[in-house]
């Protein structure tokens, strides 16, 4: 397995935001500025309607920390959503600092302890040497070769192979379900390219493992 790119890496610090301003002095409308200045931000909110904590979020675009590029900042009442392009690792300590330097510059009440859990997505391009969705599954396979000789009177010539494969859980036991293991071929790019999407709710680096045991598991199925 070759990585190709990290085209989100995003974290999710689950926290009460009103607890940011117990002692009450801090508006959010003032810090929006300070933000922008100190994160590069090149789009913000602006209006009010953009200050929706509840259901859109308050959302920041297009910004820096250090060297790091910033995708997005969200500010929801419970949850800062933060996407960089490099690792989830990266995004987790942006919002640490970011907190702690709110706390330094901007009145914030805030402590490590606050926040209750962090959540992840990574979205990756990857490429293999070999078709790996082709091969992880005989009976898809069978299938697959079925359905070419079935549809070739009408379609002529067609080679049907499995596309994609997802791993979920069952969404009736989950209010706000969690993003499933997803591997897909790359859109707009040949299946025989063997270049792959894949979006897992699992850090960076442990989402790369994941991939590579997987291709380790097809490949040793085949011999």
């Amino acid at each position: 397995m070759k990585l190709l790119a990290v085209t989100k890496a995003r974290s999710l610090a689950f926290i009460e935001v009103d607890e940011l301003n117990r002692n009450g002095k801090v508006r959010f409308f003032d810090c929006v500025a300070s933000i922008i200045e100190k994160y590069q931000f090149a789009v913000f909110p602006q209006k009010t309607e953009d200050f929706d904590l509840e259901s859109k979020g308050v959302r920041f675009e297009s910004g820096r920390a250090g060297d790091l590029a910033i995708d997005s900042l969200t500010i929801y009442n419970r949850a800062i959503v933060l996407d960089t392009f490099s690792n989830t690792d990266d995004s987790k300590r942006i919002i640490s600092e970011m907190l702690e330097w709110g706390k330094e510059v901007l009145g914030l009440t805030y402590s490590p302890e606050q926040i209750t859990r962090w959540g992840h997505i990574s979205d990756l391009l990857f490429s293999t040497e070999f078709p790996l969705l082709a091969e992880f599954s005989s009976p898809l396979q069978n299938l697959a070769r079925k359905t070419s000789a079935w549809t070739e009177e009408v379609f002529g010539g067609l080679t049907y192979q499995p596309l994609s494969v997802t791993i979920g859980h069952d969404p009736t036991v989950r209010k706000n379900g969690i993003a499933s293991f997803l591997i897909t071929h790359r859109i707009d790019t040949r299946l025989d390219e063997n270049r792959y999407f894949s979006e897992a709710p699992l850090p960076t680096d442990l989402h790369i493992k994941c991939l590579e045991e997987f291709e380790a598991d097809v490949l040793t199925s085949k011999k």
